[in-house]
């Protein structure tokens, strides 16, 4: 997959999770955010991760919100 269609497969876990109200939407958040450092500790060096770390810090005011999903 490349890497908008594994995002895009990621938007739509997280719809489904968050579905009328089935799971809080932070939890879900949460749960990804720290699948997410685990994988890039166990990935990259040590440098690498610090790096890695420092640009998502710094990108935070750059995150834009998501269109919820429209509810019919």
């Amino acid at each position: 997959m490349t890497p908008e269609e594994l995002y895009r497969e990621f938007e739509k876990l997280t719809a489904n999770l968050c579905a009328d109200g089935a799971n809080d939407p932070l939890a879900c958040a949460g749960t990804m955010m720290a699948q997410a450092m685990t994988i890039y500790k166990t990935a990259l060096p040590e440098p690498e991760f610090n790096v890695m770390t420092d640009l998502i810090l710094k990108s935070r005011n750059d995150i834009i919100e998501f269109e919820p999903p429209t509810i019919n």
